[in-house]
This record gives structure tokens, C-alpha cells and sequence, in this order.
């Protein structure tokens, strides 16, 4: 029989002795050595199938640990290519960078055509090769210098093409290369204004642009530029000034501007220190949005408009300092949250002849309170023209005057204002003038304190307006901490003492409907002179309204309307005549038929005339001279009843003479005079028209006689 394997294969022992065997025909002869040869078979098999099993399963082994090894090369081949990749990319990118970056330093630099010796050093130089701008590429090693080949130079450039244009027009004169339709370039079309976002605002109302706002201002103010426009809310934790700016003439229009809740705090020198510190904030120390004044001039010929202004209750709108503002327009459109929408007083020179307008002024405490500030120059506030469309409910008042802003001339609407206000009159009171022109002084009635703003005179009573820190009036709101018959005092001055009589607040009438729109603080004044010229308008409180000329209406008060005091009612068919300093009671009232004097007549030192006839009478026994001819009046008759007349003669040597004298058609009754004193004598003789009375007298070569005929019935 054939052999199948070879020692070698099949190994050696037991089973290399049994292939031997296996030759020798005799060996099988025997059926022992043929079960040996059986069970030796079957021990072979077992151990051929465990080395196949063995080495299967180390083949297996060896296939997944080389798959895992290949897996793990590739992995980190994979990243080592990503990493070089992005080692390039980031190269690639730092070079444009730093390509980027020089352009936009210095601008392209046309270096001129292309030429064999041209040397380029800098990333930002220019070459011009056939027509075309070509600039360094990101792979070109500086300094390049060309060959003359522009196959073998120009594969390291790339084509500036509009780079070179986008890169000069986002520069600073980058509108001046941009021509307009009527000639000139975009940058002399704009160089009239400049914009808070060029100096880095935000405009989103949470942001603090607050240098940006001031930069812009400063900006334009500096290079004389007309205006700064803002188109969007800006928001700020500091005033935003307006400063040297002379008489220019400058416009700041922002579309919004409001005060960041960390705006800065009052503050005032500590005078043991000399150094500033934060104080509570008070109706009279608000910082503001917005500070106009310098100390170099006055400044003159501005326009500050601020669509949407929001004080975020800390703070004023707008504050005069320094020398301040005069002839300028201030125009706050939608005005709340202020302390102030506009405050005076902190200035050292006149501040007059202001325009101030704008639509909606609510929730503020006051709209504005125009006073005088302090220093030798006459810092008055005067001739202000303030025309807002409508203040309403504002915390105390629309517009409040103290003592200050003669002149001005209010229109516009007003109502729902000062119902956070109490006013007091007074029953008795010692040394209410030592309150006057105070600020942050406090009156109590033991329970509650309240801030006196200041008194005034109507009618003859005297009159305090208290601030209060809640809304008083009589419907909607607390009512009045005050009440008839308390004794307030201050611990400013423990010598006022003031006794209430009775307590006014908002909406105490018959209506509902009066608020304490205007103030005026004219106590000690020698006048107010203000003109106001409004549609509805609630109350005007405060003394000196009898200088002023005042129009407006409103829908519970008739004689809203007066000039200097003098107000007229009209019926339609009577007309009244009011003197409204004194009583809303007329004193003269006249219709078709009649005139009506609700008081007497007083004429002090003057006489009451009526028909005067003066005579000369000479000396005559017999001859007697015409004085006067009276006859029966038609007119003013209620029954047929005649006329009475009342008659005096008085004449230059003290002779004089009363009649009463009564008409009726043909008939006269004559009263004898009560003193003749014999002087003279007279008689009445009938004429055509009625009775002559005649005179004769015999004691002077002449006399005058001076007949006073006034009609009685």
C-alpha cells in the first residue's frame, strides 16, 4: 500500500511506528496486534483532531491580533494626517491673518507694472500685470523678487481684483472714493453728522454706550460737525455732557436713552473731609441723562431731541450747570420715570428764551421745575416756551415755577398730575416765612412728615403745598395724611408752628375731576407774568395768577380763562365780569336791559356827573338868564310815571342850591332849594319843549353859577 504522509508531517512515536508497521502484511496476522493497531488508530485521531482544534484557534488569535494592529496603525495614521492637516490649515490661516492684518494696517501699495528686478517685500504691495492687480499669495516667501517670467512669478500671486477697493472703501476716507449723483463723493454727502455706533455703541438698551454716546457728542463737537444721529436706545450709568460747544450750533437727536440701574449716585463734598461722597437721592439732587453746560460760556443754538427717555426713577432727564443753556430747543418725545423730565437751578448764568416741546410726558414726578440757580450773574430762568401735546399723571406736577420763569409761555394739554400732593390751608401760623425758598424741609403732625415746597396767598388765605410720598387724592388714592385743626411743625425751625383749617387734595370736587397740574411759587414776588395758552388743563394752583394771562378749559370750571385777574363769563344772554383774585362771584353783570353793579359804586374823590350847563349871570334887579330846559324822558319807563331829575347849583361866591325836580307832560314839581342864602333866585317858566329854569341875581357885578342835572326816575 501507498504511504500518505511523511514522518515529517505525521511527527514521530506511536503513530510513525504504526505506518511502518502497516508495510509488513504479517503484522496484521495477528488479531492482537490488529485491536492494538485499532485502538492505537483511534488515539492518533484524537490527537490529530486536537492539534487541528489548537491550531485553528491560535490561527484565529493571530487574525484578530493582527486585525486589531492594522486597526490601530490606521487610527493613528488617520491622525496624524488630521493633525498635519490642521497644523496646515492653521498655518495657512495665521499667514492670511497676518496678510489681513497688514492690509488693513496700511492699505495696498501699488508697487507699478511687472517687471524682471522688481522686489516685493510686503504682503500688503501690489503688481500690475497685464492690466490686472496681483498681490502676494499665502505661499510665497518674502522677500520674492521677480524674474521676468510672469509664468514663473505669477503662480505665487493671486488677483487682487476688488480686495484692493474693498480694502480702501472700509477704511476711515473709504467714502470719499464713492462719487454721488449731484457730484462730490458719499463722505462730503455725510460729513455733516456722525453716529454712536462708529465709536462702538450697542443701541440694544442693555448695553452701557455711555462712552460711545459721549465720544460721538465729543466727536462733533471737536471737528465741527453739524449733527450726531442715533438711531436706535441707548443705554447709560453716567451723564452723557454737553460741553464747549459755544454757539456752533450743534443737534444731538438719539432715538432712546435710559438710565442702567447702576447709574451713578448723588453725591456731595464731605465738608470735614473735602471729599466727595454718595448721598440719598432727593426731588432736588438727581443726577441726569443728559448735562448741558460748561464753565466757559453760555452755550447757545442747540437742539437736543431724544425720541423715548427713560429716568428708571434715579435720575432726571435733562440738568442745566456751569453757565448753562439759552436759545435752544430741547425736544424729549415720550418723557417717564424721571425725577425731572427737565431741572434748573444748578447754573451761574442766565438761562433764557428756551423752546421746549415734545408729545407724552407721564409717570415722572415733575415735568419741569424751572428755578432760578445762584452766583452774582443773574442766573435767572426766563422767556421759556414750552409746548408739550399732553403731561399726565405725573407724581406732582406738569410744570412747577418757583419764584422764577417770568415770561415763560406754556401750551399743550395737562391733567391727572399732583395727586401725590396735599394742600393745606392754614387757620394760623407764626413765622411761615422762615420756611420760604427752603429745600428738603419736612413738616409733621406728630405721625407724618411730608416735604414742604412752598406757600402762597389767594383770597386772603394763606396756603402750603406738602409732598407726599403716596397718592392722596380723594378718589383712588389714600387721601391726605392732614387732616382740619392739626399743628405742624419742622425740625428745621422749631419756631414755625402752622395750624391747618382745611385740606385740599385731587379730586375733592363736586366731579371728581380737578388735579394739580401747574404750580406756581410766586410768593413774594413782585409778579408772575405768564402766559398760558392751553387746550385742557386742570387747575393752576398757586399765588400771583391775577399778573398772568391765562386761557385754557377744562369740564367743571366756567372762568378758566383770564388776564391779569379779570375773567368774563357769558351766558349767551348776560355777560359776567369776574375779578377772580378776589371771588369766582361776578361784579358787574350786563344784558340788553340792564347793567348790574354787584357792589356799590365808589368813586373815592371823584363826583357823580350828569348834564353840566355853566352860566354867567350879571347883576340885574328884573332881568333873568336861561340856565337849563328839562323835559319828560321816555326812556327807562315801567309805568306811566314822570321823570325826576336832581338838580345842584353851585356857583363861585358860595352860593348853592338843591332841587329835586318831577316832569310829567305839561306839569312840574320843583322842591325849594335847601340853601339859597339869598343870593339868588330862580324861576321855572314853561317853553316849547319842556321848562326852562332861569337865574337872577343882584349881590355881584357877575356870577358863575354851575348847574348839575342828574336823572333819578
Amino acid at each position: 500500500m501507498s504511504k500518505y504522509y511523511t514522518g515529517d508531517e505525521i511527527g514521530s512515536g506511536s503513530a510513525k511506528n504504526f505506518f511502518d508497521n502497516a508495510q509488513n502484511l504479517d503484522y496484521w496476522s495477528n488479531s492482537t496486534t490488529l485491536d492494538s493497531f485499532k485502538d492505537r488508530l483511534g488515539n492518533s485521531r484524537k490527537t490529530l483532531n486536537g492539534m487541528q482544534k489548537q491550531f485553528v484557534t491560535q490561527l484565529t488569535q493571530q487574525a484578530t491580533t493582527f486585525k486589531a494592529q492594522i486597526s490601530q496603525e490606521d487610527n493613528d495614521w488617520r491622525q496624524q494626517a488630521q493633525t498635519q492637516l490642521l497644523a496646515a490649515i492653521a498655518q495657512r490661516q495665521a499667514a492670511a491673518s497676518a496678510i489681513t492684518a497688514a492690509i488693513q494696517a496700511s492699505g495696498y501699495q501699488v508697487l507699478g507694472n511687472y517687471a524682471a528686478g522688481m522686489t516685493v517685500t510686503a504682503y500688503n504691495q501690489v503688481i500690475i500685470a497685464n492690466g490686472v492687480q496681483y498681490k502676494p499669495g499665502p505661499n510665497i516667501v518674502l522677500p520674492y523678487t521677480l524674474t521676468g517670467d510672469s509664468a514663473t512669478d505669477l503662480k505665487y500671486f493671486v488677483s487682487a481684483g476688488s480686495g484692493v477697493l474693498a480694502t480702501d472703501l472700509s477704511k476711515p476716507t473709504g467714502a470719499g472714493q464713492l462719487g454721488t449723483l449731484s457730484g462730490g463723493t458719499v463722505a462730503q454727502a455725510l460729513s455733516y453728522f456722525v453716529t454712536p455706533e462708529q465709536f462702538g455703541a450697542v443701541g440694544d438698551g442693555v448695553a452701557d454706550d455711555t462712552g460711545a454716546v459721549q465720544a460721538a457728542i465729543d466727536y462733533a463737537i471737536t471737528h465741527k460737525i453739524m449733527a450726531v444721529y442715533g438711531g436706535r436706545h441707548y443705554a447709560t450709568s453716567s451723564p452723557v455732557e454737553i460741553a464747549n460747544v459755544g454757539v456752533q450750533g450743534l443737534t444731538v437727536r438719539l432715538l432712546g436713552l435710559k438710565a442702567l440701574s447702576t447709574f451713578i449716585k448723588p453725591t456731595e463734598v464731605d465738608a470735614s473731609t473735602g471729599l466727595s461722597k454718595d448721598v440719598a437721592l432727593s426731588l432736588w439732587n438727581a443726577p441726569a441723562l443728559v448735562k448741558v453746560g460748561d464753565d466757559a460760556s453760555n452755550i447757545a443754538n442747540i437742539e437736543l431731541w431724544v425720541d423715548y427717555l427713560d429716568g428708571g426713577g434715579i435720575t432726571n432727564g435733562v440738568n442745566n450747570y456751569g453757565f448753562g443753556y439759552s436759545l435752544s430747543h430741547i425736544h424729549l418725545g415720550y418723557a417717564t420715570n424721571c425725577i425731572q423730565v427737565i431741572g434748573t437751578g444748578n447754573h451761574t448764568w442766565p438761562n433764557a428764551s428756551m423752546r421746549v416741546t415734545g408729545h407724552y410726558w407721564t409717570g415722572n414726578g415733575f415735568g419741569i421745575i424751572l428755578e432760578n440757580g445762584t452766583g452774582t450773574n443773574s442766573p435767572i430762568v426766563e422767556s421759556w416756551k414750552i409746548e408739550v401735546l399732553f403731561m399726565a399723571a405725573n407724581r406732582y406736577a406738569g410744570v412747577m415755577f418757583r419764584k422764577s420763569g417770568h415770561y415763560a409761555q406754556i401750551r399743550g394739554d395737562f391733567d391727572f398730575n399732583g395727586q401725590y400732593f396735599s394742600i393745606l390751608q392754614l387757620s394760623a401760623y407764626t413765622n411761615l416765612d422762615n420756611l420760604v425758598g427752603q429745600k428738603n424741609v419736612y413738616l409733621t403732625n406728630g405721625t407724618t412728615a411730608c416735604e414742604f415746597m412752598f406757600y402762597y396767598t389767594y383770597r386772603g388765605s394763606y396756603y402750603i403745598v406738602l409732598r407726599e410720598d403716596k397718592n392722596v387724592s380723594a378718589v383712588g388714592g389714600a387721601g391726605s395724611s392732614y387732616t382740619a385743626g392739626q399743628v405742624l411743625t419742622t425740625s428745621f425751625d422749631s419756631t414755625v408752628s402752622l395750624t391747618v383749617g382745611a385740606v385740599n387734595v385731587c379730586r375733592d370736587n363736586a366731579s371728581g375731576t380737578n388735579y394739580f397740574d401747574i404750580l406756581m411759587d410766586f410768593e413774594g414776588s413782585a409778579f408772575a407774568k405768564l402766559h398760558f395758552d392751553c387746550g385742557y388743563l386742570s387747575e393752576i394752583k398757586g399765588g400771583a395768577q391775577h399778573t398772568c394771562n391765562i386761557q385754557y378749559m377744562n369740564s367743571f370750571n366756567a372762568l378758566t380763562n383770564s388776564n391779569n385777574g379779570l375773567a368774563v363769563g357769558n351766558s349767551g344772554s348776560a355777560m359776567s365780569f369776574h375779578n377772580l383774585a378776589i371771588s369766582d362771584s361776578p361784579w358787574l353783570t350786563t344784558n340788553s336791559a340792564f347793567v348790574n353793579l354787584d357792589r356799590y359804586l365808589y368813586m373815592k374823590w371823584r363826583r357823580t356827573v350828569g348834564e353840566q350847563f355853566l352860566s354867567t349871570v350879571t347883576n340885574s334887579s328884573s332881568v333873568y338868564t336861561n340856565i337849563f330846559t328839562l323835559s319828560e324822558q321816555s326812556t327807562d319807563k315801567i309805568a306811566d310815571e314822570g321823570t325826576m331829575f336832581f338838580v345842584t347849583i353851585n356857583s363861585n361866591y358860595g352860593s348853592m342850591a338843591t332841587f329835586i325836580l318831577r316832569i310829567k307832560g305839561t306839569g312840574i314839581t320843583v322842591t325849594q332849594p335847601t340853601d339859597t342864602d339869598g343870593a339868588f333866585e330862580y324861576r321855572f317858566i314853561q317853553a316849547e319843549s319842556g321848562f326852562t329854569m332861569q337865574l337872577r341875581q343882584e349881590s355881584q357885578a357877575s356870577m358863575n353859577f354851575l348847574t348839575n342835572i342828574v336823572r333819578i326816575g
